[in-house]
């Protein structure tokens, strides 16, 4: 019996989106203006990816309509941030957390 093996969510991300958040240069312009309703800054949830932690999957950040419009003015770094909430939003329905 052969198991699946799911990529790292980085690839995921890559392929889903073209978005390559390796890019990421911890500027931390992304974790300016807090939202009320989120549990971990938008700054976080790049890093949760790069680090292939699911967790991010589940956080209420990841599911904040607040996180997704910050995130479609803070990336210094070009990376289309909204895009890949949305994936991994996805990506959490697709793995059925929510």
């Amino acid at each position: 019996m052969t198991s699946f093996k799911r990529p790292s969510l980085r690839s995921f991300v890559l392929a889903a989106t073209g978005q390559d958040l390796r890019r990421c240069r911890a500027c931390a312009a992304c974790e300016i203006n807090p939202c009320p309703d989120c549990d971990i800054r938008l700054d976080t949830l790049v890093q949760m990816v790069l680090l292939n932690d699911e967790e991010v999957l589940t956080t209420r950040t990841l599911w904040s309509e607040n996180a997704l419009r910050k995130a479609y003015k803070v990336c210094s770094n070009g990376i289309d941030l909204p895009t890949v909430i949305l994936a991994l939003r996805e990506e959490a329905q697709s793995r059925k957390l929510v």
